[in-house]
């Protein structure tokens, strides 16, 4: 069975002289060598690089410490991380940045060198690209068995990120060695000490977005004080609300409280100053003529902004203090600059994503491509945070893939130093989750990488002998999607879709549901003897299909099984319930084995839990006689109410909150 993809007949391709690191059944001749005194990042390496190799080919290699003063000790033949044979104190080549890293031959001895965590990345680069190995999901590693461990005896090769900070916003990528080992490091992707450190940590309790309320809280000083909140149609508020931005009360309040934030927790770099995740901006006559003269809402946040980043300056000169440029903040200040330790985090959430952001018409994705070159006329370290999935129906497809390295490339090609992408964070098995986080993690390391290659990798590695059929349903997926938006400038795909809506149903019909229903079936019997990680991988993708065949079926029709006719229709009636009975039984009993799918993302919970109910009420097939009201005291209460509706009043949403 062919387990690795294209990309492995990499690991055969090198030169006819190949330097062998690790031969099956022969006793290792080299060793992985490293000063006494290395980062725990370059130990961790030295580590990996050990128990990797042991399992690609059955040799250990030793791990030989060294310090100049004991030279002697050297192997003949070596791996050496971070020095070599005349020093233990091996200074970066080629300006080597923290990620970056050099794999470099000499003389038989092979030198990683690098960065904060260039040593770790180099070695996982040589156990993917000469040894096979793949990190594709945190519970799906494969390591072939080799008869040999080798590298070209010519190996020069550097290599430098595309972006900084590369934050892959996936369920999965929370856990460390899992990110790591794809070269993933962003404040959310918890690295440690052994991967290099936190170094985008977000300090001081804020995270990166929507701070204003915890930075001068309503419930503590509106009462006293509603001048401190914004003014809206010539009301202030306490509910909902953000801060008035030209209030010198505020600005003293707020700066005080970052500044000792900052005390309690000074080992961050970046700490976050930003809207509320609602609109309701300050309409007072102040704020207005502000951002009249700048000619957007930004130019009061960038002028506060700026004010709280010149105080923390001056006590804390290395410090980054981040805004947004969100929703109505969006558009750059025409005449206001961030000062040089502010930076905006620019988000995408209200464009269109059937196509690259770049090239399609519409208004939302025009507009943002203006803002993206706004904001980088005014900073050399922008900020984007993209969104790359459905957020009300997590399990939704969302044929998005062939869209993602276009938009990778367009912010590395316009200035992106730090990348955020998000997709579903609260729980794993989300629309080919998998996969666009494994191409995400390649692409923010190297946006030209062929996308078929890597495509084609993980579906073999993934999947197995379902390679082929599961790839067919994802490519006639993205087909239809591509036809949509070719059909119509106006047809788009945005974040929060419904599954049981007209556009969705446009795209993947229902006839298209039922075949891909069929195909998972006839994938789960191609791996069927296989290792079961195969299966589970191709029962956790048919989830997607079964959750849309059974929620519109759920919600396309007011079913009544008290009075079913003895004519054909009753018949049909009858097996639409038992067919919902057994798909909600599946996808219950699959969320029971996953423990972490979520159904949408946080904002909208209440889905998610009412979702569940409902399910769990259609499973026990405890729907009695009588109205719907009635399925809601019986089995399993209030929020199954009202979740039976007609297709027609499910409207696409066109939501605009921050996820």
């Amino acid at each position: 069975m062919k387990r690795v993809a294209v990309l492995c007949a990499v690991a055969a391709a090198w030169s006819a002289s190949a330097l062998d690191l690790a031969v099956r059944g022969r006793a290792p001749e080299y060793a992985i060598v490293r000063a006494a005194d290395a980062s725990p990042s370059v130990k961790y390496a030295a580590e990996e690089l050990r128990d990797f190799t042991e399992r690609l080919t059955g040799v250990r290699l030793p791990i030989v410490e060294v310090t100049d003063a004991a030279r002697a000790a050297l192997p003949p033949k070596a791996v050496f991380l971070n020095m070599s044979r005349l020093s233990s104190q091996v200074s970066r080549p080629l300006n080597l940045g923290d990620d970056d890293f050099s794999l470099k031959v000499v003389e038989g001895d092979l030198l990683v060198t690098g960065g904060n965590r260039g040593v770790l990345y180099g070695v996982y680069e040589l156990l993917e690209r000469y040894g096979g190995c793949r990190w594709y999901a945190s519970w799906h590693t494969v390591v072939p068995a080799r008869d040999a461990f080798s590298v070209p005896d010519d190996l020069n090769d550097v290599q430098k990120p595309a972006f900084l900070c590369r934050d892959v916003h996936w369920w999965d990528y929370f856990k460390g060695d899992f990110a790591a080992r794809n070269r993933v490091n962003g404040g959310s992707n918890r690295q440690q000490a052994r991967h290099g450190g936190n170094t985008w940590r977000f300090g001081g309790g804020l995270g990166n977005c929507h701070t204003f309320e915890r930075l001068l809280p309503p419930e503590k000083y509106f009462d006293a004080h509603p001048e401190y909140y914004s003014m809206v149609k010539g009301v202030r508020l306490k509910e909902r609300t953000q801060l008035c931005l030209t209030n010198p009360d505020v600005l003293r309040l707020v700066t005080s409280n970052v500044l000792a934030r900052i005390r309690k927790d000074p080992g961050a770099k970046f700490y976050g100053v930003s809207q509320n995740d609602w609109h309701n901006y300050c309409e007072c006559p102040a704020c207005k003529t502000v951002d009249d003269e700048e000619g957007s809402h930004a130019g009061t946040v960038v002028r506060f902004v700026n004010a709280i980043a010149e105080a923390v300056e001056k006590e804390f000169p290395d410090k980054i203090i981040e805004t947004l440029a969100y929703q109505y903040t969006r558009h750059a200040p025409k005449k206001t600059k961030l000062r040089h330790n502010v930076i905006p985090c620019l988000c995408s959430i209200e464009c269109d994503f059937s196509r690259p952001l770049a090239t399609s018409p519409h208004p939302q994705n025009v507009s943002f491509i203006k803002d993206v070159e706004d904001w980088n006329r005014q900073t050399d370290c922008l900020y984007v945070w993209d969104y790359v999935t459905d957020f009300r129906c997590y399990p939704h497809p969302f044929p998005n893939v062939y869209v993602l390295q276009e938009n990778v490339k367009f912010f590395r090609d316009h200035g992106v130093k730090m990348l955020f992408e998000q997709g579903a964070c609260q729980g794993r098995h989300a629309g080919f989750a998998e996969l666009k986080g494994w191409l995400l993690a390649k692409w923010m390391w190297n946006p030209d990488l062929p996308a078929e290659p890597l495509i084609a990798d993980f579906f073999n590695g993934y999947y197995g002998k379902a390679a082929p059929i599961v790839r067919a349903v994802f490519d006639e997926a993205h087909r239809r999607e591509a036809a949509y938006a070719a059909a119509d400038p106006s047809h788009t795909l945005k974040i929060y879709e419904d599954v049981a809506s007209a556009s969705c149903r446009d795209v993947l019909d229902d006839a298209f549901v039922a075949w891909t229903q069929a195909q998972m079936k006839k994938a789960e019997e191609a791996v069927a003897g296989e290792p079961p990680v195969y299966s589970y991988n191709v029962r956790m993708t048919a989830f997607s299909f079964d959750y849309i065949r059974l929620e519109r079926l759920r919600r396309g029709t007011v079913l009544d099984f008290t009075n079913r006719p003895t004519t054909a229709g009753g018949s049909q009636l009858a097996a639409t319930e038992e067919e919902m009975r057994s798909l909600a039984q599946s996808l219950l009993a699959r969320m029971d084995e996953a423990k972490d799918i979520r159904l949408s993302s946080g904002n909208v919970k209440d889905r998610h839990a009412a979702t569940v109910r409902a399910w769990k009420a259609v499973a026990a097939s405890c729907n009695p006689p009588g109205a719907l009201d009635s399925v809601a005291a019986s089995c399993d209460p209030p929020a199954v109410v009202g979740l039976f509706v007609k297709s027609s009043t499910v409207p696409r949403r066109r939501r605009s909150r921050r996820i």
